[in-house]
């Protein structure tokens, strides 16, 4: 009993992922567990329409979505979009799904994850999102499901301005087949998925169903879970074949590296990010003066160096950023074994230039002071 009510908790407040690592007949007994959860309660929608296609092309068979809006990757692209929802390939190589937004005419922003639930070890792919934007539909075949791909939906949270809950859509929707592309018409009267569950492996079926808020209820045995039928036929739905788009060219933008500001010497040294010094008493290891930016080859493998322009016109080349003189000690035995042994410390205080002798001294005078709290009875 225990053990049921988890799994049902599970499936309503999150949806935990699969190990990267199972074995196929732990994948299998999860995915049985899983289908006995789901199984417990089931929504019963009307089914309009459905229609049997080739599995490489049914996208197009979307009769509501836009000419020439699917490509070759898998993507839909609509036009005139200020957020787009694809499926990437990851860090580690499965695709998950992310979302851009366009920086001007040619730049898109750097694809950003959706949410850390709608992520698995597997794959999510087909992202769709509902007409009124609230609701982002996927499927995935690494989530809490029944085997194969499942389908999910994220909602909006207006709140946190961010993509929430993450939930299985549960049976019927879902089977031990796949199950994708879930979608909502702009009308608002019907919802659109495929499923192979009920045809060869190259090809599904694409059920259309009334669009209505799909009531999940409790089902008292195995035979009474609903299966897909046309049930009530709907003239006004008709199936069209769109022709495919061409794959789009999607500029994105460059991630930024991130900087190590910590000193070291290597194998290639870099200049800082940023010249700014912080504020407070520094010490620096000043390289060399020059009257032109010198390669990266010249900085020997030191890192960061920092350039300080001079009056004369020519720019001062100093590494590092010590608090103590002891460390900028410490590093300066570095810096002379890397092949500059004439260099020297240097002291900044707030930015400005201070003689090294006055930056000891005012460093020996720095006191931490310390207060007793007497308790008074």
């Amino acid at each position: 009993m225990k053990r049921t009510l988890l799994a049902v908790l599970c499936l309503l407040l999150s949806i935990p992922r699969l190990p990267a690592q199972d074995s196929l007949a732990l994948r299998r007994q999860i995915e049985a567990e899983n289908r006995e959860v789901l199984r417990q309660r089931s929504a019963r929608p009307t089914v309009v329409a459905a229609k049997t296609v080739l599995r490489k092309e049914f996208p197009l068979w979307y009769s509501h979505l836009a000419d020439r809006g699917w490509a070759p990757d898998g993507n839909y692209y609509p036009s005139e979009t200020q957020e787009l929802y694809l499926s990437l390939p990851g860090p580690m190589g499965d695709l998950e799904v992310v979302r851009t937004h366009p920086v001007d005419s040619l730049l898109w922003s750097l694809p950003e994850a959706v949410c850390a639930q709608a992520s698995s070890p597997g794959n999510e792919v087909y992202p769709m999102l509902s007409p009124d934007g609230k609701r982002l539909y996927f499927a995935s075949d690494g989530l809490f499901g029944m085997g194969g791909y499942d389908l999910y939906v994220a909602e909006w949270d207006p709140m946190q301005k961010k993509w929430g809950s993450v939930q299985n859509l549960g049976v019927p929707f879902n089977s031990e087949g796949d199950d994708l592309l879930f979608c909502d018409t702009p009308d608002g009267r019907y919802s659109l998925f495929a499923s192979n569950r009920a045809c060869g492996k190259d090809s599904v079926t694409i059920y259309v169903v009334r669009q209505e808020n799909f009531v999940y209820a409790p089902v008292a045995d195995r035979q009474a879970v609903p299966v897909l039928r046309i049930t009530a036929p709907d003239p006004d739905w008709t199936f069209t074949r769109r022709e495919p788009g061409s794959q789009p060219r999607i500029l994105f933008e460059e991630p930024e590296e991130e900087f190590d500001e910590a000193f070291k010497v290597g194998k290639e040294g870099a200049f800082a990010k940023n010249d700014r010094l912080p504020a407070g008493l520094v010490y620096q290891i000043q390289l060399f003066v020059s009257a032109s930016r010198p390669a990266i080859k010249q900085l020997k493998g030191v890192s960061p160096v920092y350039s300080h322009r001079q009056k004369s016109g020519k720019t001062m080349y100093a590494a590092g950023i010590f608090r103590t003189y002891e460390e900028a000690e410490e590093a300066l035995r570095e810096v002379k074994r890397a092949g500059f042994p004439t260099a020297f410390i240097v002291a900044f205080d707030g930015g400005e230039p201070l003689a090294l002798q006055k930056a000891r001294k005012q460093e020996s005078s720095v006191k931490v002071i310390t207060e007793e709290v007497k308790i008074v009875k």
